[in-house]
């Protein structure tokens, strides 16, 4: 009897691409490693510490801190480029709606992460759960 379940092609769910400052020779992500969004810069990942949430799985390995990691992401449904008003938010902050069509910073975490951030453009790129 086939086996029901198992992992599902590379188009479904959500996948990125991050860079892994902490990669070395040393210290590889390896395929299947388990990882969390950092706010050292825009898109950068880490090593998921014992207890943390699992945000992102590595596709494959990388050993320098210059190659980009494809990743699954998990708990964000799409990432979109949306203008903001105000202060420009944060990396790893949460934004809402700014009653004017864009976004504006969070008074509180809501489940949205901001991934890139272009002041001068006014504009952000945000991870929607």
């Amino acid at each position: 009897m086939p086996r029901v379940g198992g992992h599902l092609p590379d188009d479904y769910g959500l996948s990125l691409t991050v860079l892994v400052p902490t990669a070395s020779t040393e210290n590889p992500v390896n395929t299947g490693d388990t990882l969390v969004f950092t706010t050292e810069a825009a898109y950068s990942a880490g090593p998921a510490a014992a207890g943390a949430a699992v945000q992102l799985i590595a596709k494959h390995p990388v050993s320098d801190p210059y190659t980009p990691l494809g990743v699954h992401a998990f708990g964000f449904s799409r990432v979109s480029k949306v203008k903001f008003s105000g202060t420009a938010p944060t990396i790893g902050a949460s934004v809402a709606a700014d009653g004017n069509g864009g976004v504006q910073a969070a008074a509180e975490g809501n489940g949205t992460r901001v991934l890139y951030v272009d002041a001068a453009g006014g504009f952000c790129e945000v991870a929607f759960p």
